[in-house]
Order: C-alpha cells, then structure tokens, then sequence
C-alpha cells in the first residue's frame, strides 16, 4: 500500500510541476505570439508556430531539470529525447493551431485569448505522452 501512495504522490507532484512548467511556457507563447502579431506584424498563424516552438523547448529544458529530474545518459539519449518530445508534442501542436484558428477566425475571440484556450486544450495530451514516451529510461539495445 505504501507504494501505491508514493506512487500516487509522485504522480500528482510530477502532475504539479509540469503544469507550473507548463504555465511559464505558456506565458513564454502568449507573450510570443502577441509580440510577433501586434509589434512584428507576422500573420497570427505564422507567430503561434514560432511561439509553439519556442515554449516546447523551454518546457523540454524545464521539465527535464524540475518536474522529472532527468538526467541524459550522452549526448545521442538527449537528442532522441528531444526528438521525443517533438513528436509526443505534435497531437498537442495539432490541437492548439486547430482551436486557434476555429475560435479566431469563426467564433471571432481574439487571438491571444483563442491561443490561450488552445494551450489548456492541448495541456493533457502534452503530459501523458511526454511522461511515458520521453523521460524514461532508454532501452539497452
């Protein structure tokens, strides 16, 4: 039964953190988009693409250090991880530039306020893929 709890615990600690990691990340995203849109004048779509991949690897990094405490074996373990964690992060990109674009262009939100709504969309695909595809231990083949 103690393991059980520890588990459970470990779990929503793990939960917690990614979604304190997450939360700056999305700051880093909002601010991003709104700085490329309003100031740089790049087209809402274009700005949330670059604003996407700019706070997967802030929270790549982040995660890494804080929420699962992971260390890289070499060189070679971080760059798949990293990779990992594009690709665990592509349903959730899926989803966050499809609600973006639907309640900016349909429903008429503002884009900051769309972007916003997309990020806690996508937050939940976010966490499990990336818990169980990308920070575990690599295979020994």
């Amino acid at each position: 039964m103690k393991i059980i709890k520890a588990a459970i615990g470990t779990d929503w600690q793990n939960l917690l953190m990614f979604a304190s990691v997450g939360a700056s990340g999305a700051i880093i995203n909002l601010l991003t988009i709104w700085i490329l849109t309003s100031h740089e004048h790049l087209y809402y779509m274009s700005s949330a693409m670059i604003a996407i991949e700019i706070s997967i690897l802030w929270n790549f990094i982040l995660n890494t250090r804080i929420t699962f405490e992971y260390k890289f074996l070499t060189v070679g373990h971080l760059l798949d991880s990293v990779m990992r964690y594009h690709l665990a992060s592509l349903l959730g990109i899926c989803v966050n530039l499809s609600t973006l674009f639907v309640l900016t262009e349909f429903i008429k939100i503002n884009y900051v306020i769309s972007e916003a709504v997309a990020i806690l969309l996508a937050f939940g695909f976010n966490y499990t893929l990336s818990k169980k595809y990308v920070w575990r231990v690599p295979s020994q083949s």
